[in-house]
């Protein structure tokens, strides 16, 4: 089983999303960070599931999706 890290960087953004959504639903935006969190979970079982970043295809740098969101993550 793979180990998620999360970076300041992803925290942060994170953060910003959550903000901007909780200007109108506070409830809305704990649903959403929640559930980007929760589905970067399955990178535990299965890390190679997202799709390779063809930019960046010297590095195990890949990309899952969640709605209109990209998690962004780095097998190592």
């Amino acid at each position: 089983m793979a180990e998620i890290n999360w970076t300041e960087e992803a925290e942060e953004w994170l953060k910003k999303i959550y903000d901007y959504i909780a200007e109108d639903d506070k409830d809305a935006a704990i649903k959403l960070v929640n559930s980007i969190y929760k589905r970067a979970e399955i990178l535990k079982d299965f890390p190679f599931l997202g799709q390779r970043l063809l930019d960046w295809s010297d590095r195990n740098i890949r990309v899952l999706l969640y709605g209109h969101y990209r998690i962004a993550y780095y097998i190592n």
